[in-house]
């Protein structure tokens, strides 16, 4: 009988702060001790990976609190073990070769993205590890002599602890003292990918024939600025040269909600841009582009209320991808407990 996959399981930074604090001693809520426990259980036996995502990486560089970054690290050394998942990028690079093939037969043979791997290389879409090179028999025989251990551990035991510390970073008297250490470029990026979002929904709140149609609104933005550069590779890889083979928003509209992250991230700023008092942040972006590629591609996912009335009340993203979605680490914890009893 084949051993079963692990279940994937994707947790909202907020839900891994919680984790760390329980991990150190000082839990928020008494449950998120027993949900530790549990979680760690089930990693040691092969039955739940907790991957993490690009914007766990990003958020947790830019907090400048020591205390807060070490022990989300702790708890997610702990239960990741440094899985990590495809950046959105590489995995739109794969909807839109099936997509085309599925509609138009090409490209043939449409290419296919590993969905998780390991380390930070594997979420910014450059899988590196470090290894060992230039040595020979007799330098490695000594080595491991030496060492006590062969040299594929010690490369294992060097990469976890590079993980753990790109994860932990440096404290911040060792940020002062790295020479041009900016913890913020990826805000900067995000600031100005904001003020782009901003003009649609400016554009939506005062144009009233752009009103009219939200979902067109939203996926022509999401060509245009996002993913405009996997559209294109798409469509040359296809043979269309750059010759869009479809005609109209709605046609386009289609498509890209054919997509499955292009579905949960055209759902997810639908709905909230109905509420026209949001202030939107960064955040929010960031948010949903994890979301876009945990829920289609993960078995549970746990993130904040918001986005769970959202994904779940209103665009029902749950039931489209079959993901139970969570707002609650003990929510989890009874999910996992029905799944494995």
């Amino acid at each position: 009988m084949a051993t079963p996959l692990p279940l994937m399981v994707y947790l909202d930074l907020n839900h891994w702060y919680a984790l760390g604090d329980a991990l150190a001693g000082a839990p928020q809520n008494p449950d998120h001790v027993t949900a530790l426990k549990q979680f760690q259980g089930h990693v040691e036996r092969g039955e739940v990976m907790f991957p993490l995502s690009a914007v766990h990486y990003m958020e947790l560089t830019e907090n400048p609190r020591d205390a807060h970054r070490e022990r989300a690290a702790d708890a997610m050394a702990l239960l990741s073990r440094f899985v990590t998942m495809a950046p959105e990028s590489k995995i739109l690079d794969e909807e839109l070769a099936l997509e085309l093939n599925r509609r138009l037969g090409r490209p043939a043979f449409p290419k296919k993205v590993a969905k998780f791997g390991i380390g930070v290389g594997f979420a910014f879409g450059e899988a590196k590890r470090m290894v060992l090179k230039g040595i020979t028999e007799e330098n490695r025989q000594e080595l491991e002599t030496r060492l006590g251990m062969s040299v594929s551990q010690f490369e294992a035991s060097a990469n976890a602890t590079a993980e753990y510390w790109v994860l932990r970073g440096p404290t911040a008297t060792l940020r002062s003292a790295i020479p041009n250490y900016d913890p913020y470029v990826a805000r900067r990026i995000a600031d100005a990918q904001l003020a782009d979002f901003s003009v649609m929904i400016n554009t939506l709140r005062t144009v009233p024939d752009i009103a009219k149609r939200p979902m067109d609104a939203i996926c022509a933005r999401q060509l245009s600025f996002d993913i405009i550069d996997n559209y294109t590779r798409a469509l040359m890889s296809a043979g269309f040269m750059m010759r869009t083979p479809f005609h109209g928003p709605t046609e386009l509209t289609d498509f890209l909600t054919a997509l499955p992250s292009r579905k949960v991230v055209t759902m997810m700023h639908f709905h909230y841009l109905k509420d026209v008092h949001r202030n939107w942040t960064i955040n929010d972006l960031r948010d949903i582009a994890a979301l876009s590629i945990a829920i289609p591609y993960c078995d549970a996912v746990v993130t904040d209320k918001k986005a769970r009335d959202t994904a779940v009340n209103r665009a029902h993203l749950d039931k489209e991808f079959n993901t139970p979605i969570f707002s609650s680490l003990t929510d989890l914890t009874k999910h996992l407990e029905s799944t494995y009893t």
